[in-house]
């Protein structure tokens, strides 16, 4: 990575890119509901302002199997779970069709992201397949974007999945606490040695993906430290490559039913996440915060304040959760229904838009057709 951070500044700056901003985690004040917060929350609902004026970038999560050979200790899908609100799923191709095509037409949702688990049936073959017909079906209806979020992968594997027509791609470092990296991951997957996961961004860059998502899963270790790192990570990205992350995965650990570790003392309160996710914003202003259904809708649409970020709407995490109404979950998660909600952001002063696409690394609005009462675009 980059190093050592520069030292703090004498009084808080927030310079874009300075890694100094990330000093600010451990003020005492950091987190409490002061007048530090109100300073970096005011501050990054400006800066995203600035840049992205309200809009939020709607995105789906289309999970494709919870048949899962990694034990990875805070997973509903692990291998050991034997049935603990869970179902064993793998979509069959017309299956997949049918839940994107309901997405499409039933929610007006065209950005989606394929979720993968282990699975030893559902290799890289399969997920180029998924994204071609995933794209095949998104034209017959006007467009959209294709992202996958699976295990770390080969440079061959990520250059098969960006020629059959990739646009994105996220994975979560989970934690760059080595240690403890290894005990939440037991094993001898790939999954399970923290270099193969750590050097995976760069295997993206190499095979010539350039849409990339970077995050962590805060609670897994010191999450200040993880923060840091990550931030860190970033700027060894950028300086390597030239370009850096487009989207930051900003996950918190919360309990599933069968997993065997569902809290740590590491979990950060509600007021020291938001700020943590407003400091990013600070540091990246471009980067695109990942809001998941994981945090209730008044957390969510906070965190959105400004806009520029991607927003979940809809959300299911078990394979055939959306037409075929499939139960089970792998983290719980809120649902909130495109139709409903769309108009709530509105009525907020933010603008969720359906119809976008990444250009160069950056969100851009494909087509200006906002979200409607309806949740569709026409």
């Amino acid at each position: 990575m980059c190093g050592e951070m520069s030292s703090p500044p004498t009084s808080f700056e927030w310079r874009t890119g300075d890694l100094a901003i990330a000093h600010a985690l451990w003020d005492k004040q950091f987190g409490k509901g002061g007048s530090l917060d109100t300073q970096i929350l005011e501050a990054s609902k400006l800066k995203k302002y600035e840049q992205y004026r309200g809009f939020l970038f709607a995105i789906v999560p289309l999970y494709i199997t919870s048949i899962c050979v990694e034990s990875c200790l805070y997973c509903n899908f692990r291998a050991g779970n034997r049935g603990v609100k869970l179902q064993r799923v793998r979509l069959r191709p017309l299956q997949l069709a049918d839940e994107v095509q309901y997405l499409i037409e039933k929610k007006g949702l065209r950005v989606i992201e394929l979720v993968y688990a282990t699975d030893p049936l559902v290799r890289v073959d399969r997920m180029c397949k998924d994204v071609e017909r995933v794209q095949r079906l998104l034209a017959k209806s006007g467009g959209g974007a294709v992202g996958i979020n699976a295990e770390a992968l080969d440079v061959d594997e990520y250059r098969r999945l960006k020629d059959a027509g990739l646009d994105f791609i996220v994975l979560w470092q989970e934690t760059y606490d080595r240690d403890q990296y290894i005990k939440y991951h037991p094993g001898t997957t790939k999954k399970a040695c923290f270099e193969y996961r750590l050097e995976a961004y760069d295997r993206m860059f190499v095979a010539g993906i350039r849409t990339i998502g970077m995050g962590i899963l805060s609670g897994l270790s010191d999450w200040r430290l993880d923060w840091a790192l990550l931030m860190d990570h970033e700027a060894y990205i950028s300086e390597t490559y030239g370009i850096g992350p487009c989207i930051l995965g900003v996950p918190r650990l919360k309990g599933a039913a069968g997993a065997l570790v569902r809290e740590t003392p590491w979990v950060p309160n509600r007021q020291e996440f938001k700020c943590a996710v407003a400091l990013h914003n600070l540091f990246a202003p471009s980067v695109l915060p990942f809001l998941s259904t994981r945090e209730d809708w008044e957390l969510c649409s906070e965190m959105a304040s400004g806009g520029g970020a991607l927003f979940t709407l809809n959300c299911s995490t078990i394979p055939g959760g959306y037409a075929a109404r499939a139960q089970g979950y792998q983290f719980p998660t809120d649902n909130f229904d495109a139709p409903l909600y769309a108009p709530r952001l509105i009525r907020q002063g933010l603008l969720p838009v359906f119809d976008w696409k990444f250009s160069k690394g950056e969100a851009v609005i494909a087509e200006r057709r906002l979200a409607s009462g309806t949740g569709a675009q026409e």
